[in-house]
C-alpha cells in the first residue's frame, strides 16, 4: 500500500482590508523566507463605505509555518513601532531617518 500524500493546510496569519496592504505583508513574509498567499474574499459589487468589508482579506502561510510566521510579523511591528514615533522623519528600508523640516530659508519665487 502507498502511503498516502499529505495536503499542505494553509491558514490566516493576518487579515487586512487592502489589497496593497495583502501584498505587502506576503512580500514581508516571503523576504523572510516564509511561503506566503494572498486570498482574497472581499465582496466588490456592492457600494459600501471604504472601512467596512464583507469578508476580509487574508495573508496564508502553510500551517506548519504559521508560529514562525506570527513572530515575523511581531517583530516587524515591534521594530517598525518606534520609528513611527519621530515626527521629523520618516521610515526607510534602512530603518528610521530624519528629514530636514526647516524649509524658511527657502522663499517662494513670484511670478512676473
Amino acid at each position: 500500500m502507498s502511503e498516502p500524500e499529505k495536503v499542505e493546510r494553509w491558514v490566516a496569519v493576518e487579515n487586512v482590508t487592502s489589497e496593497t496592504e495583502a501584498a505587502l505583508v506576503a512580500g514581508f513574509l516571503e523576504s523572510e523566507g516564509i511561503p506566503a498567499r494572498v486570498m482574497d474574499r472581499s465582496f466588490h459589487l456592492t457600494p459600501m463605505p471604504e472601512d467596512e468589508e464583507l469578508s476580509p482579506i487574508a495573508v496564508t502561510v502553510p500551517e506548519e509555518r504559521l508560529a514562525e510566521a506570527e513572530q515575523a510579523l511581531a517583530r516587524r511591528e515591534a521594530e517598525f513601532r518606534p520609528a513611527t514615533r519621530n515626527a521629523n522623519g520618516v521610515l526607510a528600508d534602512e530603518g528610521p531617518e530624519p528629514i530636514d523640516v526647516d524649509v524658511s530659508s527657502e522663499k517662494p519665487k513670484s511670478g512676473g
